[in-house]
């Protein structure tokens, strides 16, 4: 069960979003969990919302997406995202919030189909469920 910390990995992002990854364990060629902290000052929030800053839904959708590249690149594939499938945002993601991504990618036929929680922590508090993601890949050459 390898576990890496620090990871900073080129993965393609679609958003202007900068937080890294600083850990990521690989529980299975299926499974796997990641976290972060979402800073404070990430350029987003200066629009989303001004008085009242929020990790917008679509950077959370990035994030998955983002430790689902690095995930497959480990067990030495490459894919290509072809769709969100399904998103359920559940709880708001706060400057300063820890984010745990569990994720789970399973093959449905030619693609693969991955399904993912993101919890949020802020300080002391109690993790939240934040979102419910599904996401629909194919395999890419890399």
């Amino acid at each position: 069960m390898p576990v890496l910390d620090h990871v900073h990995h080129d993965v393609p992002a679609a958003s202007p979003v900068r937080a890294s990854i600083d850990w990521l364990q690989h529980t299975d060629p299926q499974e796997f969990r990641a976290s972060w902290t979402v800073p404070a000052d990430e350029a987003i929030f200066r629009g989303h919302y001004p008085g009242f800053l929020i990790f917008p839904g679509v950077c959370l959708v990035e994030s998955v997406h983002r430790v689902a590249a690095i995930h497959a690149a480990a067990h030495s594939n490459s894919i290509l995202l072809t769709g969100i499938e399904h998103t359920r945002f559940l709880h708001p993601v706060f400057p300063g919030d820890r984010i745990v991504v569990a994720g789970r990618t399973i093959a449905v036929g030619a693609e693969l189909r991955c399904t993912a929680t993101i919890a949020a922590r802020g300080g002391d508090e109690e993790p939240e469920l934040a979102a419910r993601i599904r996401l629909r890949y194919r395999r890419s050459a890399r």
